[in-house]
């Protein structure tokens, strides 16, 4: 049995940019995560499934550190997924990280994101 574990539209206040002032300002993004595992059949025990408050708890730890890319910010997200998650059988995790803060003036986007899938 295929299992999907999904949080959406996470708030989240970043320190990340190339500019000393992105970093003290923080960006706001909004975060998609989807993780899905492998079961032979479920078992109504908490560890051997994907617990969305450890999901929050990863995105909450990263959301403190400096980065420069949102792609740093995902890629590191899901290498800290895989290793939280080892005893159980992930097939596949995905982050999206919208940002609706556009730096033209003028811009005519509604929406802009990265996803990084594993």
């Amino acid at each position: 049995m295929l299992i999907l574990v999904s949080v959406q539209k996470y708030r989240a206040f970043l320190p990340i940019g190339w500019f000393e002032d992105e970093i003290r300002i923080k960006t706001e993004v909004f975060i998609d995560v989807e993780i899905s595992y492998q079961v032979d059949t479920v078992a109504d025990d908490l560890n051997q499934t994907i617990d969305y408050s450890e999901i929050h708890q990863i995105l909450r730890s990263l959301s403190h550190r400096e980065f420069k890319l949102l792609e740093t910010f995902g890629q590191i997200f899901l290498e800290e997924i895989a290793q939280r998650f080892q005893h159980i059988a992930i097939q596949s995790r995905r982050i999206r990280i919208h940002k609706p803060q556009i730096l033209e003036l003028g811009s005519d986007c509604e929406l802009q994101f990265i996803e990084i899938q594993a």
